[in-house]
């Protein structure tokens, strides 16, 4: 009960007390019409009888939302479809205040700007009834199954600087795969690893080592490429909107986009987030990545541990490793090393640095970008230009 209604209580029983001293009929008769006020129903039903909406949109897109939800009660209804703070209203309003006797339907039409990749479900549908007198307010949720995918645009990279490394050729896109269709040359045998077939199976060399060995034959395909995405909490640096980790999966989108459809093998690594997935071809694996990088939401792993966990798998491939972070948090030794066996090129995140402490981190992050660029193994992103040539 708000402060209305038990005003009209107050001045029921002031009437019928001043009607009973001064032996009033008329006062006791008048005590009844705030009584009535109050008696009049105020509980509410709410429900979402109808709704559409754009599913799918990219990051700065705008999307449209229509409700259609019905309302039975008595009073003044509020309905508010409830939206997450990184959209933006652009036209109309997700509020709605409409006057109810009875049944009504409600309907609720705008158009949001989605600010931030992610999965959102807009489910909940506010509701608030308040009767004529003002003197009782009911309140609760409708539920709706708006869920609104937003990505991010994948930018049309024009062209990715190739580095030198150990491999057949200094160039990802005319060396040969390590992990492949295999081809009728052999190579080695060696030991047994999860995904190899069992037609492989090489059995009298597994009864003389007493372990599962198998045939290594020369594969056919393209080199593999594995982007491993830093997510710790230092790359969070920046607004909600536009820090390292948006843009360094918005850059990995890219990568992943401009080598399967080159026909790479492409895998990914989340630094932090410690999501793997094992490098594949064709379209179905840039989905499985994308979809992959919609999920992240960051977490604690140093560089070091992410190589290690990674590294009988990486050893396996050769692949060209893609290592996006900030520079002045790689241990640029490690790099070095790892560089030996197989091509690393480190993608340099860089432009959101301000004031003092940015020129000082300007300063560390210059020092291992030189040192990195010695072995030919660094690019940097400024992260307010648009990503298109490495």
């Amino acid at each position: 009960m708000r402060k209305a209604g038990a005003s009209l209580v107050k001045t029921s029983l002031y009437l019928i007390l001043a009607g009973i001293i001064l032996t009033s009929p008329e006062l006791i008769r008048l005590a009844i019409i705030p009584s009535v006020l109050l008696l009049l129903p105020f509980g509410a039903r709410v429900k979402v009888v109808r709704e559409e909406w754009t599913e799918k949109v990219s990051v700065g897109e705008v999307f449209s939302v229509s409700l259609i939800v019905e309302v039975v009660g008595i009073g003044i209804a509020r309905v508010r479809h409830k939206l997450p703070e990184h959209f933006e209203l652009v036209e109309g309003s997700n509020l709605k205040e409409v006057i109810v006797f009875g049944k009504r339907l409600v309907r609720i039409n705008y158009k949001a700007r989605a600010t931030k990749r992610g999965y959102y479900v807009l489910s909940e549908v506010e509701y608030e009834l308040e009767n004529f007198s003002q003197a009782f307010v009911s309140r609760g949720l409708a539920t709706s199954s708006v869920v609104v995918e937003v990505k991010h645009k994948i930018p049309k990279v024009r062209k990715v600087r190739e580095i030198r490394g150990r491999a057949r050729s200094p160039m990802p896109g005319i060396d040969i795969a390590k992990i492949g269709v295999p081809g009728t040359e052999f190579r080695e045998i060696r030991e047994y690893m999860p995904g190899d077939s069992i037609k492989f199976v090489n059995w009298k060399a597994t009864a003389r080592k007493g372990k599962l060995m198998v045939n290594q034959y020369e594969v056919e395909g393209k080199k593999a490429v594995w982007i491993f995405l830093d997510s710790n909490p230092y790359m969070l640096h920046g607004t909600n909107v536009k820090n390292y980790l948006e843009s360094a999966i918005e850059a990995a989108n890219a990568l992943a986009y401009h080598y399967t459809t080159r026909g790479h093998k492409v895998g990914l690594y989340v630094i932090g987030d410690r999501r793997m997935i094992h490098p594949d071809v064709g379209s179905r694996q840039f989905r499985r990545i994308s979809r992959a990088l919609l999920e992240v939401e960051g977490g604690k792993e140093s560089i070091d541990e992410a190589l290690e966990n990674c590294k009988k798998m990486l050893l396996l491939y050769k692949p060209l490793l893609i290592l996006i972070t900030r520079a002045e948090r790689v241990r640029v030794d490690k790099v070095l090393k790892l560089s030996k066996l197989m091509p690393v090129q480190v993608v340099a995140l860089k432009g959101l640095e301000r004031g003092f402490s940015g020129a000082v981190m300007e300063v560390a992050r210059r020092k291992s970008v030189n040192r990195l660029r010695s072995c030919g193994s660094c690019v940097e992103f400024d992260v307010n230009r648009p990503l298109a040539v490495w």
